[in-house]
């Protein structure tokens, strides 16, 4: 069999050779055709014609039909473009494209008469139930610019005979083209009305392009206003209502899409489906006051709903996330925080499905509350066989309890943890954050050769945010024992770091007060003012820490703590200050000053919600 097929193809090698060229396949140029190219390119049309000429003649494909032309044109030479595009109308009577290309001609020698009555020839011998033909015509028209004649070509074939597809997406586009927004909702509204939502996805891509150009809000204002017409006038077609909670969505107006979403939920009495995928939406926007309401919809509307646990728990981890992520919350804030994650982890039950609530329940005890003990006794059962845990959430709960022995003070029995945990998800990234810190207790306990040693292995890591976690804290050890054989000053600076860590604020900040005092040469001066500000900002003094973050802009903008220092000053104008203006200058400077930074993406994120983009 393989021997007949090579036959075949020996054979048929000659036909493959001389077969015409089609205008959509990518041909390799001929020799005629580069020297046209180079004629061309020289400015002598007319050598480059008459190459063309001769290709023509020989193979009269589209793709030198097309050539030719062109070079007739820019000859003006009318008479050649005539004769050539008549030549094609006699050969191709059904390609309307035809006339439309003599009518070019013409339009191009100047003689619109004759141009016009062309273009209005092409539209009478349009075979209105010939869709290939209307299509045809239609991109004929605007090839050449006739956007008026291209709509005129959809609607007249629709008007005269019916059919299933009405050239609703290309008459909205054309539409689109002329900013003639209310008639592309009128297709669109045609569209939806006839196929529901099986061109959603088309529609809201359209909108959102005329949103997103939308400078003055008129033509947004008007596709809310036309959104909320269509949803009263057809409530049994749900793609309007779903629209109009899609456009609020991307012009992040989320109380809006919440309003709509309840509204919807309670007419057609779902479970608080809608509502609940709203809500991850907020939350994954920053936007965690809205997504908590709505997720708190779900919760009290319906307590045997299959989403009243689901619910439950993304509220807890949406709250855990708010709180953990700033630096200002209010003691009631942690209280209920605390309240909810112990009551959901109740209910939900110790298990596969709450392992991960019963670690944010830990860490809040104890990095939040000074309940070490018991946030540690709280997962010491979940890494027991009984527990029926899989190997990755143990070792995710280990890593919570060996931090909380650190928190303690107990720093064998942490090293100890992170040392199973390394060991038995070696392949993993989780056993690649245990090796981090290991070697960042080892940074802790000055123990700084053998840190460094297990930092420079973990540069390599397949996360980016561990390998700049070691690279950040290997360059610190690399930098101040280099020039201080003693490393009495980072031994110092450790020391301070550990306390920061432990919530020790007052101890860690008098450490750098005496650091700075003890070793006022110290190559730790930028690594002092970074982590004063980060004490203030845990303290809630953020015009203490945008001082200490400044100076170190001014004095250090060349040292790897920079970027840092630029994102905490943003996230604090963004957050804590607001004042949008400020922080986007910040994040706008990040971006442009360090675009290396591992806090860029981050910063385009926030700096394009700021600005108002939409969702994508």
């Amino acid at each position: 069999m393989f021997r007949l097929l090579i036959f075949l193809s020996i054979l048929l090698t000659p036909v493959l050779i001389f077969a015409q060229p089609d205008e959509n396949e990518e041909q390799k140029p001929s020799t005629e055709e580069q020297l046209a190219g180079q004629f061309y390119t020289n400015g002598e049309w007319q050598k480059a014609a008459d190459l063309y000429e001769k290709l023509y003649e020989k193979i009269p494909a589209n793709f030198y039909y097309n050539q030719l032309l062109n070079y007739y044109v820019n000859l003006k030479d009318t008479k050649a473009a005539e004769k050539l595009v008549s030549r094609q109308i006699t050969k191709k009577p059904a390609q309307l494209k035809y006339v439309i290309d003599l009518a070019f001609v013409y339009q191009s020698a100047g003689d619109d008469d004759k141009a016009r009555k062309q273009y209005e020839k092409a539209l009478k011998e349009l075979d209105p139930a010939d869709d290939r033909q209307v299509f045809d015509l239609s991109s004929a028209y605007q090839a050449r610019g006739q956007t008026d004649l291209a709509i005129k070509t959809f609607v007249d074939a629709r008007r005269q005979v019916p059919r299933a597809y009405n050239f609703n997406i290309e008459l909205a586009s054309l539409y689109s083209k002329k900013g003639e927004t209310a008639k592309v909702l009128d297709e669109y509204s045609e569209l939806l009305n006839m196929r529901g939502g099986v061109y959603i996805e088309q529609v809201q891509q359209s909108l959102q392009d005329i949103m997103a150009t939308d400078e003055s809000g008129e033509k947004t204002e008007l596709i809310r206003e036309h959104l909320l017409k269509e949803a009263q006038r057809n409530p049994d077609n749900l793609v309007f209502s779903d629209l109009l909670i899609w456009m609020f969505v991307q012009k992040k107006d989320f109380e809006s899409a919440l309003i709509q979403s309840k509204a919807l939920d309670k007419r057609l009495k779902e479970n608080g489906s809608r509502v609940f995928d709203l809500a991850r939406i907020c939350v994954s926007n920053d936007q965690f006051e809205t997504g908590k309401k709505a997720y708190q919809y779900v919760i009290e509307k319906q307590p045997i709903s299959p989403l009243y646990l689901p619910a439950k728990k993304e509220l807890s981890m949406a709250i855990y996330r708010k709180l953990t992520t700033s630096a200002s919350y209010t003691p009631a804030e942690l209280t209920e925080l605390h309240s909810l994650l112990e009551q959901t982890y109740t209910e939900l039950g110790a298990g596969e499905q709450s392992y991960d609530l019963a670690i944010r329940l830990a860490h809040i005890k104890g990095f939040y509350l000074g309940q070490a003990k018991e946030g540690f006794d709280l997962l010491a059962p979940l890494t027991e066989a009984k527990s029926g845990l899989a190997l990755r959430p143990v070792n995710e709960v280990k890593l919570e309890m060996g931090d909380l022995q650190l928190l303690m003070g107990d720093v064998w029995e942490s090293t100890l943890t992170y040392s199973q945990i390394e060991k038995s998800m070696k392949t993993d990234t989780l056993g690649q954050e245990a090796k981090f810190r290991n070697a960042r207790l080892a940074y802790y306990k000055g123990e700084f050769d053998w840190a460094k040693a297990q930092l420079d292995v973990l540069k390599a890591a397949t996360s980016k945010l561990i390998a700049n976690d070691a690279l950040e804290l290997s360059l610190l050890i690399g930098d101040n024992t280099a020039f201080d054989s003693t490393g009495d000053a980072l031994r110092m600076f450790a020391r301070a770091d550990l306390w920061f860590y432990q919530n020790k604020t007052d101890a860690s900040l008098a450490t750098l007060d005496s650091l700075q005092t003890q070793f006022p040469e110290s190559t730790l001066q930028d690594d002092i003012l970074f982590r004063k500000g980060k004490i203030a900002m845990r303290r809630g003094d953020f015009q203490g820490a945008i001082v200490a973050f400044e100076k170190v802009l001014a004095s250090y903008r060349s040292d790897i703590l920079a970027d840092n220092s630029l994102f905490l000053l943003g996230s604090i104008y963004d957050s804590q200050l607001k004042d949008s203006a400020k922080a986007m200058t910040i994040y706008q400077e990040l971006m442009t000053d360090f675009p290396g930074s591992m806090f860029v993406v981050e910063a385009r994120k926030r700096f394009r919600t700021l600005r108002g983009d939409a969702v994508q």
